[in-house]
C-alpha cells in the first residue's frame, strides 16, 4: 500500500530508502528490518513516507495532517498517536532520537542518515554527451541546450568514448552501494547514559515542607524548589541549571510555594502571597497572574493556559500567563463528599489535564484521580487511591499515595488506564502529606527521600523525655488534661478516630467504619467531637470516649461541617463550607442544630478556636494575601487583630490571657485583653521550630512536639529515567487512529 490512499510525495525516490538497519519501499508502502517486514498502519506509512522524502528537514504538523489525514478531521492528538506508534516500531527514544526527532512547536524532522540499496535500474538509466557528439541525424531537444539525452541503445560507430563515463560512472556508484552499506553496518550511536546526581538546598536553607517543593523543566536540564531559610522561615524560589553546581535564589520570590515551570523553561510560576505568581529566570520582578489564596499546584501548557487549584474550598481554574485573569472550571461536589480539586497536571497533549478529587481534609488523603479537558468541566475518575498524579512522558502517568510513587501505563488515545503498574519510588519525604518528587517531559527526575532515623515525640520543655511514638495517627489534639491524643488513622477510602495515652502508647478506637476526620476534645475530656460521612457532606458528630454509647449527630446541613474547639458550656467552633467555595467559621449550640454563621465575606476563614469562657473565638482569615489571626466577640462581632506578620492556627491559653499561633517560622503568642477596650499586644516568640514539627499546644502552654532526625537535606536527580522505566514497564503498543 502507497503512501495513505495513493497519497502522493513531492520527492519520492523511486527505490528503497535505507537507514540504519532498516529499509522503506516507498511505492509500496513496506517497511522492513533485514528481511523481516514490520506492518505499520496506513496513517503511520504516510507520515513516515512524508519525513523521509523531506529528511533533514522540520516538517509542520499541519502539513503531515493535510498530506497523511487530508480532509479528515483530526486533532494533533491523532499525529502524536502516528508518530509514537512508529517510534516503537523503530525502537526510538524521543528523548535521545536516531531516527524522529520532535521539534517544539514546529513539527518533526527525520535525522538519521538515508541510503540506497541498489542503483540506477536499466530502463530509466540515461547518459549525458555534448552536442558535439550528437550523431547526424539526431535532433537536439533545445537549441541552447547544454547537453541532450539519448537512450543507452542509440548506435554508434565506436563504444569507446561511453565506456569511460560508464566506467567511471560504475565505479562510483560501486563506491556509494559499499559506503552505505558500511554505514548500515555500523551500530547505531548509543543513547546517553542514565545520570544519578544529589542536589542540596543553598546553605542555611531547607526544602520547602508546605507542599511538594520540586520542579523539572520540559527539557530536562532545570529544576526548581521552594525552600525555607533555617534563621528567618523565610521560604523562596531557588533555580539551578543542571551544568551548574550552585542554585540562584530569585529575587521577590519571598513565601513561594509549589512552583511549576513554562513549557519552554525560560519562567517559573509559584504561589505567594495569595496570588498566582511568574517570573523570568534571566531575573526581573515577579507578574501576578491571578488570585490564589489557597496553593493547590498549578501546570502551565503550550497554548499559554495555566490550569491552577487556588480556593481552600474550590475547584480549578485556567489562568492566561500573560495575566488577564481567571476563569473557574471545576466546582466541588459536597452531596458526594467532594472537598476539593487540587494538583492539576497538564497531559502531553496539552489539552487534558489530570487532578486529585479531595474527599477528605487530613493532608496527603487519598482521592481520586480524575481527568477533564478545558474548558469543559465535566470529568472523569480514572482510579481511586491516589493523593496526586502526574504525566510522566507519553504513555505513563506517575500517581503518589502516601510516602510511595507507582508509575501506570496510560492510553493516550482512549485516555484510560491501560493496565500496567509498578511502584518506582518509594519512602519519599513529604511535603503538606504529599510525596517530594517531580518529572519532566524529557525525562528528568526529582525526589527526596525521607530521613532514615525515626522522629521522637516529647514535650518541648522536655526534651529528653521521649514519649510513646504516635505511629500513623494524624491530626493529633491533646485532651484538656494533656494526657492523652486523639488523631485519625487513615485506612484508603475510610478512615477513623483514635484515642493515646501519652504514657504508655495504649491505643483505643472511637469511631468504626466511614470517614471519620477533625477530631476535637470537650472540655471535660470525656467527649470527642469529629466530622463524619458515609455519603454526602461532612456532618458534625460527637461519642463518648470512655462507654460504648452510640454516635450522636449534632449538626448537618447542605455543605460540609468540620469542628475545630469546644468551649466549656458545649458549644463548638466549626468551619464549614460555603456556596461561594470560601471556607467561613460559625458555632454551633450545645442542643445542636445549624451552625450559626459568624462571617460569610468574601475571604477564607479558618481555624476557629473558642476562648475558654466561651465569649471569644480566634481564627485565621486570608484577606491580606496571607493568613492572619483575628480574635472576634461572639456576642456583636466585635473584631481584634492578634498576628502581624503572618499567622495560622490559633489556641487559646486555659486561663484565657494568651493566644498562640504559627507563623510559618516559629510559634507566637500574643497576651490578650477582652475587658474595656479590647486588644492584643505584639506577639513574642514562644517556641522556635529547629526541626520539630508542633503537633500541638496545652492548655498550660507546653508544646507537643515531634522532633525531626538532624539529617542534611538532599534530593536525587536522575537523568534518562524515562528510559529506564520503559524497560521495567514497556508500554502496550495501541495502533492510532
Amino acid at each position: 500500500m502507497g503512501p495513505e490512499a495513493g497519497q502522493s510525495l513531492d520527492r519520492a525516490p523511486a527505490s528503497a530508502i535505507v537507514f540504519g538497519p532498516f529499509a522503506f519501499d516507498p511505492r509500496n508502502g513496506i517497511l522492513t528490518r533485514g528481511t523481516t517486514e514490520i506492518p505499520l498502519p496506513p496513517r503511520v506509512i504516510g507520515v513516515l513516507a512524508q519525513l523521509l522524502a523531506r529528511a533533514g528537514e522540520v516538517v509542520s504538523r499541519q502539513e503531515l495532517l493535510d498530506r497523511v489525514w487530508k480532509d479528515a478531521f483530526v486533532t494533533d492528538t491523532s499525529l502524536a498517536e502516528a508518530v509514537s506508534f512508529l517510534r516503537q516500531a523503530l525502537g526510538d527514544d524521543p528523548q535521545a532520537p536516531r531516527y524522529i526527532q520532535t521539534v517544539h512547536r514546529r513539527g518533526y524532522r527525520f535525522v538519521a542518515p538515508l541510503g540506497s540499496p541498489a542503483g540506477p535500474s536499466p530502463d530509466t538509466a540515461v547518459r549525458l554527451h555534448s552536442r558535439d557528439d550528437t550523431p547526424a541525424g539526431v535532433r537536439p531537444r533545445g537549441a541552447d541546450s547544454d547537453a541532450d539525452v539519448e537512450p543507452l541503445s542509440a548506435v554508434h560507430p565506436s563504444i569507446a568514448r561511453d565506456l569511460v563515463p560508464w566506467s567511471v560512472a560504475a565505479i562510483a556508484g560501486a563506491l556509494a552501494i559499499a559506503a552505505l552499506w558500511h554505514v548500515a553496518r555500523e551500530p547505531a550511536s548509543p543513547a546517553a547514559p542514565v545520570a544519578r546526581f544529589e542536589v542540596r538546598p543553598a546553605a542555611g536553607s531547607t526544602f520547602d515542607r508546605r507542599a511538594p517543593a520540586f520542579a523539572v523543566s520540559n527539557d530536562g536540564r532545570t529544576i526548581a524548589w521552594s525552600a525555607c531559610d533555617g534563621s528567618t522561615g523565610v521560604c523562596g524560589l531557588y533555580v539551578r541549571r543542571l551544568d551548574r553546581l550552585e542554585p540562584t535564589r530569585l529575587a521577590g520570590t519571598d513565601g513561594a510555594v509549589a512552583p511549576f515551570f513554562s513549557p519552554d523553561g525560560r519562567w517559573a510560576g509559584f504561589f505567594a502571597d495569595g496570588k498566582l505568581k511568574k517570573i523570568a529566570l534571566a531575573g526581573g520582578a515577579p507578574t501576578t497572574l491571578a488570585e490564589a489564596p489557597s496553593p493547590g499546584g498549578a501546570s502551565w501548557n503550550a497554548d499559554g493556559r495555566i490550569i491552577f487549584a487556588g480556593a481552600a474550598a474550590g475547584g480549578l481554574s485556567i489562568a492566561n500567563d500573560q495575566g488577564a485573569g481567571a476563569t473557574s472550571i471545576t466546582t466541588p461536589r459536597p452531596d458526594r463528599g467532594e472537598v476539593r480539586h487540587v494538583w492539576p497536571s497538564w497531559l502531553p497533549d496539552g489539552r487534558t489535564a489530570l487532578f486529585t478529587v479531595v474527599s477528605s481534609v487530613e493532608s496527603g488523603a487519598a482521592g481520586q484521580l480524575a481527568i477533564l479537558t478545558p474548558p469543559s468541566s465535566s470529568y472523569r475518575v480514572l482510579r481511586g487511591g491516589a493523593a496526586r498524579g502526574a504525566a510522566a512522558g507519553r504513555g505513563y502517568l506517575l500517581l503518589a499515595s502516601g510516602p510511595d510513587v507507582q508509575a501506570v501505563t496510560f492510553d493516550e488515545r482512549t485516555l484510560t488506564l491501560s493496565g500496567g503498574a509498578d511502584t518506582v519510588l518509594d519512602d519519599l519525604a513529604s511535603g503538606g502529606g504529599l510525596a517530594q518528587f517531580a518529572v519532566g517531559a524529557g525525562g528528568t527526575l526529582v525526589a527526596q527521600s525521607a530521613p532514615a532515623a525515626p522522629s521522637r515525640i516529647c514535650w518541648y520543655d522536655d526534651p529528653a523525655r521521649t514519649l510513646p511514638p504516635l505511629t500513623r495517627l494524624s491530626s493529633i489534639v491533646l485532651a484538656p488534661d494533656g494526657s492523652r491524643v486523639a488523631g485519625v488513622i487513615d485506612e484508603g477510602p475510610a478512615s477513623d478516630i483514635w484515642v493515646a495515652r501519652l504514657d504508655t502508647g495504649a491505643r483505643s478506637r472511637v469511631t468504626y467504619g466511614g470517614t471519620n476526620v477533625s477530631p476535637v476534645w470537650s472540655a471535660d475530656g470525656r467527649r470527642i467531637f469529629f466530622a463524619t460521612r458515609s455519603d454526602g457532606p461532612f456532618r458534625l458528630a460527637v461519642r463518648n470516649v470512655d462507654d460504648r454509647n452510640p454516635t450522636r449527630i449534632v449538626s448537618a446541613a447542605d455543605t460540609h461541617i468540620f469542628p475545630a474547639s469546644a468551649a466549656a458550656d458545649g458549644r463548638v467552633a466549626i468551619t464549614t463550607t460555603l456556596p461561594s467555595n470560601r471556607l467561613a467559621v460559625g458555632v454551633v449550640a450545645p442542643a445542636g442544630g445549624a451552625p450559626r454563621i459568624l462571617s460569610d465575606g468574601p475571604f477564607d476563614e479558618t481555624s476557629p478556636s473558642l476562648s475558654p469562657d466561651g465569649a471569644w473565638v480566634a481564627y485565621a482569615s486570608d484577606e491580606t494575601g496571607r493568613g492572619e489571626v483575628f480574635a472576634r466577640r461572639i456576642a456583636d462581632g466585635l473584631r481584634v487583630p492578634v498576628s502581624t506578620g503572618g499567622g495560622q492556627r490559633p489556641r487559646w491559653s486555659r486561663d484565657g490571657q494568651w493566644i498562640f499561633f504559627d507563623d510559618g517560622a516559629r510559634w507566637l503568642r500574643a497576651r490578650f485583653s477582652g475587658e474595656g477596650a479590647p486588644h492584643a499586644a505584639p506577639p513574642d516568640a514562644a517556641f522556635a521550630r529547629s526541626g520539630a514539627v508542633v503537633l500541638d499546644v496545652a492548655g498550660d502552654g507546653r508544646f507537643l512536639v515531634d522532633q525531626q532526625p538532624v539529617t542534611s537535606d538532599r534530593a536525587m536527580v536522575v537523568m534518562g529515567w524515562l528510559r529506564e522505566l520503559r524497560q521495567r514497564l514497556p508500554a502496550p503498543v495501541t495502533a492510532p487512529r
